[in-house]
């Protein structure tokens, strides 16, 4: 049996209540922390998406990216991690978050 394929998930369909703003979109090190997330996890899968929310998905920051709707509301980032599997189920998923701006 063959290992399955390993995809990239970012996490990018949070509300940012708590920040107030879109956590996705803050600058680090002059690109968006989103964009940062994105590039790391590229350099270690295949393919890679990012976990938006219904309503996002048009947003200039994450339209310009493969996504994965969500499909269910109110469960948090388990919402882009389910969505992420009905997808691809036959995919193992490296998932990290996107506003990690200091993992390397």
């Amino acid at each position: 049996m063959s290992a399955p394929p390993v995809r990239g998930l970012v996490l990018a369909g949070g509300r940012s209540s708590r920040m107030q703003r879109d956590k996705a979109a803050l600058a680090y090190r002059g690109v968006s922390q989103l964009e940062q997330a994105w590039q790391l996890l590229g350099r270690h899968v295949g393919e890679a998406f990012i976990s938006v929310r219904p309503d996002q998905r048009s947003e200039p920051l994450r339209a310009a990216l493969p996504q994965i709707v969500d499909e269910h509301t109110d469960l948090g980032p388990l919402a882009g991690i389910i969505a992420a599997q009905r997808r691809h189920p036959d995919s193992a998923w490296l998932v990290l978050a996107c506003d990690l701006p200091f993992l390397d």
